[in-house]
């Protein structure tokens, strides 16, 4: 996260957006990663469709608390 944000510069909203899916696609490849790694992710994890979910969650409840 450090070097996302130590190299896309400006506190405009395109930079702003660009850091956010940046940050949006390491997460999501972390949780790839790991999802063939550890059983446990995986049981969370088990089709991509669970991700999306997730992520769909995971704005409804971030557009609820701004």
């Amino acid at each position: 996260m450090m070097s996302v944000s130590g190299n896309v510069h400006g506190a405009d909203t395109r930079g702003r957006l660009l850091r956010r899916t940046l940050m949006r696609y390491a997460n999501l490849s972390s949780v790839l990663i790991l999802r063939s790694i550890s059983t446990r992710v995986h049981k969370r994890f088990p089709t991509l469709g669970h991700v999306v979910e997730a992520g769909e969650e995971e704005g409804s409840w971030s557009a609820r608390n701004k």
